[in-house]
């Protein structure tokens, strides 16, 4: 994992002075138990299948992946020279787990994994991609998928 303290000192002094976002009402719901829970998978990793067109930085938009894709048809297309390939190279799971989600179901640790997973390009800006995770959270609620995993890369 990439800490701030390893950063080089402008990206570290880039990123402290960022605000973080505020927000007058936020959102909370009651944890649901995991063993009740239908969860998928949102990935920042800007995800792609072999052969479609390439996510590029600043893609707002996300894509769909359902259980169906085999992992070696998954590219990773995120750009940052903090982000490593390699054990995506090896294991498509260290990014996007599916596998690791679909165990959890089978052993009951979660009621059940969707048959749909979720990828974005990380390298856009958050208010950029705001309508298009309004759209997908729909999406999940029609779904019915009542908890994500969050995979920030």
């Amino acid at each position: 994992m990439a800490r701030l303290s390893d950063s080089v000192d402008s990206e570290r002094q880039y990123l402290e002075s960022l605000e973080c976002a505020t927000f007058e009402q936020p959102a909370f719901n009651a944890p649901r138990k995991l063993a009740n829970c239908n969860v998928a998978l949102v990935s920042s990793a800007g995800l792609m299948r072999r052969g479609d067109d390439n996510v590029r930085a600043g893609t707002a938009e996300y894509r769909s992946f359902d259980n169906k894709i085999e992992d070696g048809e998954l590219l990773v297309n995120h750009v940052s020279v903090n982000f490593d390939r390699t054990a995506f190279a090896e294991d498509v799971n260290t990014v996007f787990p599916r596998q690791l989600l679909q165990t959890l179901a089978s052993d009951g640790v979660i009621a059940s994994a969707s048959d749909e997973h979720y990828a974005f390009m990380g390298a856009t800006a958050p208010e950029q991609m705001q309508s298009h995770a309004a759209t997908l959270a729909s999406h999940l609620h029609s779904r019915n998928v009542d908890t994500v995993c969050l995979l920030p890369v």
